[in-house]
């Protein structure tokens, strides 16, 4: 892994206490993500926010995030 861990963003989810679904709409609704051919895809805000794809073999391209990102305004203090 680099320098940064990165996570998918239901391992973001996870280590922030926030149900998946819920924190794949918070970022589609604030611009981070947008749906795409059924696929998540990043904006460019979600790109200057630290998110970028990985590679799977099973799951192919997937968006990762530095797990920095737990501390984000937009993530801190968020209640279910």
């Amino acid at each position: 892994m680099s320098e940064e861990q990165k996570l998918s963003t239901s391992g973001i989810a996870e280590l922030a206490h926030i149900d998946s679904k819920l924190l794949f709409r918070l970022l589609s609704d604030n611009g981070w993500i947008s749906r795409v051919d059924n696929h998540w895809r990043l904006t460019a805000h979600g790109e200057f926010e630290g998110g970028s794809y990985q590679h799977s073999e099973k799951y192919g391209d997937y968006i990762v995030w530095p797990v920095t990102i737990v501390g984000h305004p937009l993530l801190a203090g968020f209640e279910e």
